[in-house]
């Protein structure tokens, strides 16, 4: 048998999940200006298949193949891999230190057994599931360099905004450990 909370603690955890996945998602973000090379985990690799049937896996979206695909989509493509969940996709779209920043914050949070970026990225886009929290979001090219784009993104729920810092990657720009919150 199910039991399920009275409205009103359903609603105090399904606040204090979001609470948590939005300290995480931009928090995370927050933090000093690293010098580092800019690389990004492996490509994504096929999915295992969820049946043991002979049918082939099923690939991840792979990421875009310029650079000049733009921040804004790779933003867009991280945020639709992070939901899916897509995690070696969504974890080729973030810099190692701010993959690793953000598993060290869910980890101090009282999230033990989160050691990598894939674990996090299934982790939180269960909470979000979870509490239906909405991926939809308006996002603003503010300033684009060669080295360098800032996005501004402002969650369709208002639930959270910020200043998304991307660099250049393998064949598409990468989240990095610049990026701030806002509101």
């Amino acid at each position: 048998m199910i039991l399920h909370p009275h409205p009103a603690r359903r609603r105090r955890l399904s606040s204090a999940a979001v609470a948590l996945v939005l300290a995480v998602g931009l928090t995370a973000c927050a933090g000093t200006e690293a010098g580092t090379d800019g690389t990004a985990p492996s490509a994504p690799t096929p999915a295992p298949s969820a049946s043991a049937s002979a049918a082939p896996p099923v690939a991840a979206p792979a990421p875009p193949t310029t650079v000049g695909s733009g921040p804004e989509d790779s933003f867009r493509a991280w945020l639709a891999a992070s939901r899916e969940p897509a995690a070696a996709t969504a974890c080729a779209y973030m810099t190692p230190e701010l993959a690793q920043r953000m598993v060290d914050e869910v980890t101090a949070t009282g999230f033990p057994g989160i050691t990598d970026c894939e674990g996090l990225i299934e982790m939180t886009a269960g909470l979000y599931a979870a509490v239906g929290q909405s991926s939809e979001a308006t996002v603003e090219l503010v300033e684009q360099t060669p080295e360098h784009a800032v996005l501004d993104v402002v969650y369709a729920e208002g639930s959270s905004c910020g200043r998304v810092v991307l660099r250049p990657g393998p064949g598409h720009w990468v989240l990095d450990e610049r990026s701030q919150e806002e509101c």
